[in-house]
C-alpha cells in the first residue's frame, strides 16, 4: 500500500468509524500499520517503527510470536468455546497463577481489565454492603462509571486533572459521588479518609506500582499502611495489576513489595496480545461468583476463558517465566542507564524512572511522586521530544504522561537505536 493509498484508507476509516478507529486514544495517533513482528512494526508506507507502545502492555513477548501463535492454533483445532463447565486450559492457567501469585487463593477470567475492575467493585460492595470506592488520583482503572474519577488526563482534556473530576461526560454523577480520589503518597490524607469514611468504603483500589501516568513508586510503609487501614476497617482492598501484572514478576507486583491483597485485577501481559483479564483474590469472596450464592456477584461472559485465549495465556507464561521477565529486567536496566546519560549530555532538565521492563521519561529534575507532580513537568516540551522520537520512528506515546515498555523480543541493538535516537531528541529540544 502506498502513502497515497494509507491516507486513503483513513479518510474511509473516519467515514465510518468515530474519529476514524474504535477507540478514542486511537483516534488520536492516525497510523495505518500494516504488519508487525517482535519488537518492530511496518506503517502502510513502508516505514519501520521500534515500538515501546506494545498496545499499551498487552504485548509482552513481542508482535505476532510463533509459539504463542502456535499454541493457539491447536487450541483452536481441538475445542472451541461451548460455555459448559471449565475449559481444561482455564484450570491450568488458574492453577499456575495462583501457584505464583500471593493473593489468588482463586482466580477466574474475563476479556480486559476494565471488565475486571468492574467485577471487583461489584464484588467488593456485595462483601460489604456499603457503596463507597477509593481511589487515588491519576489512576486509570477502566472506563466505566464505577472508577473513571480523578484520572488520568487524556489528550485535549488536560485541564481536566481534579480529584473528584469525572473523566468524560456522560459518567452517572450519582456513581462519581461515591468515589473518594486521594493523592497517591499522602499518607495523611489516607489516614484522614478511614478516619471520617472507613466504614462507609465497600474497596479501596490502587495500583501498587502506579504506571497510569508514567512510572512512580509507592513510598517506603504506604502500601504497608493502606494494607492495615483496609484490614482494621474491613475494605478489601483492590491491586490494579493491569500493567504490572506478569511482566515485571509473574506473580505481579505484590511478589515483589511483600504487601497482599484481597484482590487483584490483572489483563495485559497474560497473553501478548489476546483479549484476557480476570481478578485473583481471597476464596471467600472469589466464592461469591459462584451461581446461587445467597450475597454474590455475578462475573458472566461468553467467551470469558475460551479455550485459545488461555492457550496464548500458558504460552506466554511459560516463556516469561522461562528468563523473559529476567530479561525484560536487564534490557530495562540498559534504558534507564543509558537515557540517564543521555540526559546529562544533553543538559536538558529531565528525569527517568520504572521498573523491570518499563520506564517513564519527565521533564522535570526529579521523578515525581504522585499525579500533580507528574502534571508540573513541561509538558509542551515532552510532547515535542516525542515527536522528535517518532520523526525518528521510535513509537512511544505522543502525549506528555505515559509509560514506556519492552518486549522479551526487543534486542540489545533496539536499544542502543533507541537510545542514539532520545539523545537527539533531546538536543533537538534543549
Amino acid at each position: 500500500m502506498s502513502a497515497g493509498t494509507a491516507a486513503d484508507y483513513i479518510a474511509r476509516a473516519e467515514r465510518v468509524l468515530p474519529g476514524g478507529a474504535s477507540g478514542s486514544w486511537r483516534s488520536y495517533d492516525m497510523q495505518v500499520i500494516e504488519r508487525a513482528h517482535g519488537a518492530h512494526v511496518w506503517t502502510a508506507a513502508g516505514q519501520r517503527y521500534l515500538d515501546f507502545i506494545l498496545a499499551w502492555g498487552t504485548v509482552v513477548v513481542g508482535h505476532c510470536d510463533p509459539r504463542v501463535n502456535s499454541a493457539v492454533a491447536d487450541a483452536v483445532a481441538i475445542c472451541d468455546i461451548t460455555t459448559i463447565g471449565p475449559q481444561r486450559g482455564e484450570v491450568e492457567l488458574a492453577e499456575r497463577i495462583a501457584a505464583v501469585m500471593p493473593s489468588a487463593e482463586s482466580v477466574a477470567f474475563c476479556l480486559s481489565g476494565t471488565e475486571a475492575t468492574l467485577h471487583a467493585v461489584q464484588l467488593g460492595r456485595a462483601a460489604t454492603g456499603r457503596q463507597k470506592l477509593l481511589k487515588f488520583h491519576g489512576s486509570y482503572h477502566g472506563w466505566h462509571d464505577m472508577l473513571a474519577v480523578g484520572v488520568r488526563a487524556a489528550p485535549g482534556r488536560e485541564d481536566r486533572v481534579g480529584l473528584n473530576t469525572p473523566e468524560s461526560p456522560g459518567i452517572h454523577v450519582g456513581a462519581a459521588a461515591d468515589v473518594i480520589v486521594l493523592p497517591w503518597n499522602d499518607r495523611a490524607a489516607l489516614d484522614d479518609c478511614f478516619a471520617a469514611h472507613g466504614g462507609e468504603l465497600a474497596a479501596a483500589f490502587c495500583e501498587p506500582y502506579v504506571q497510569s501516568y508514567g512510572c512512580t513508586a509507592a513510598e517506603p510503609g504506604f502500601l504497608e499502611r493502606l494494607r492495615d487501614l483496609c484490614t482494621r476497617h474491613g475494605v478489601p482492598l483492590v491491586f490494579d495489576e493491569v500493567k504490572t501484572a506478569f511482566r515485571h514478576h509473574l506473580g505481579g507486583y505484590q511478589a515483589i513489595c511483600g504487601v497482599t491483597p484481597d484482590i487483584t485485577a490483572f489483563s495485559k501481559a497474560l497473553a501478548n496480545g489476546f483479549s484476557v483479564g480476570g481478578l485473583a483474590g481471597r476464596r471467600d469472596l472469589m466464592e461469591r461468583f459462584r451461581a446461587g450464592h445467597a450475597a454474590g456477584a455475578v462475573m458472566d461472559g461468553t467467551s470469558n476463558a475460551s479455550p485459545y485465549v488461555m492457550a496464548a495465556g500458558a504460552a506466554t507464561f511459560d516463556i516469561l517465566a522461562d528468563g523473559g521477565i529476567e530479561r525484560l529486567h536487564a534490557l530495562g536496566a540498559r534504558m534507564r542507564e543509558g537515557l540517564r546519560r543521555e540526559i546529562a549530555d544533553s543538559g536538558v532538565e529531565a528525569s527517568v524512572s520504572g521498573i523491570g521492563g518499563s520506564w517513564a521519561l519527565y521533564m522535570r529534575a526529579t521523578p515525581p511522586r504522585n499525579y500533580a507532580e507528574a502534571l508540573s513537568q513541561d509538558s509542551g516540551r515532552m510532547v515535542e521530544y516525542n515527536q522528535q522520537l517518532r520523526a525518528r520512528r521510535i513509537l512511544e506515546p505522543l502525549v506528555a504522561l505515559a509509560d514506556r515498555r519492552l518486549s522479551v523480543a526487543t534486542t540489545e541493538d533496539d536499544v542502543d537505536e533507541a537510545l542514539a535516537a532520545a539523545g537527539e531528541a533531546l538536543r533537538a529540544v534543549a
